[in-house]
């Protein structure tokens, strides 16, 4: 504020006439001390031949979910149905988890212990096998590449797995 003030002042004085009140002299050297520091403050506007500068563009920054700083999860290792009654089965690395519809859902930790002809993952009160052969999970008409049985607990459900194709 103070350079526009100065600056203000210096033009009121040169536009008018009259210099000094005291001394009834113009003061050339005041209003060209005041101006050339604010000329020089202003960049000037004239156009150059050489483009700017390229600015470094930002690297995309991962995937995460909504909100949160977290990776997206990673799609299951292995994934079974049934129904009759309706139930799931997810397994992840060394944990599976069986869902069902009014139930809380069940953790368990299970190990890897397939062979040439049957997927089998084995933990603590829980069993799956899969074995090898088209399956329908009886309510749609698509067919998946496994059929399955899970054992825990509760007793023993049956259902299909793997990979999914749609039927016509």
């Amino acid at each position: 504020m103070k350079p526009i003030a100065a600056l203000l002042l210096a033009m009121l004085l040169s536009g008018c006439g009259k210099g000094d009140p005291a001394t009834n002299q113009a003061q050339p050297k005041a209003v060209a001390n005041v101006i050339t520091p604010i000329n020089n403050s202003i960049p000037a506007n004239a156009a150059s031949d050489t483009p700017p500068a390229p600015q470094p563009v930002a690297k995309p920054k991962p995937l995460v979910s909504r909100g949160t700083s977290k990776a997206l999860p990673t799609p299951p290792d292995y994934r079974a149905i049934g129904t009759e009654p309706f139930w799931g089965v997810t397994l992840r690395g060394t944990t599976a988890l069986l869902e069902r519809p009014d139930h809380a859902p069940l953790h368990f930790v299970v190990h890897d212990r397939s062979d040439d002809r049957t997927l089998r993952f084995v933990g603590d009160g829980f069993a799956l096998s899969a074995t090898e052969g088209p399956c329908s999970d009886g309510m749609s008409e698509a067919i998946w590449s496994d059929r399955v049985q899970i054992s825990f607990a509760d007793g023993t459900l049956k259902g299909c797995g793997g990979m999914r194709e749609d039927g016509p």
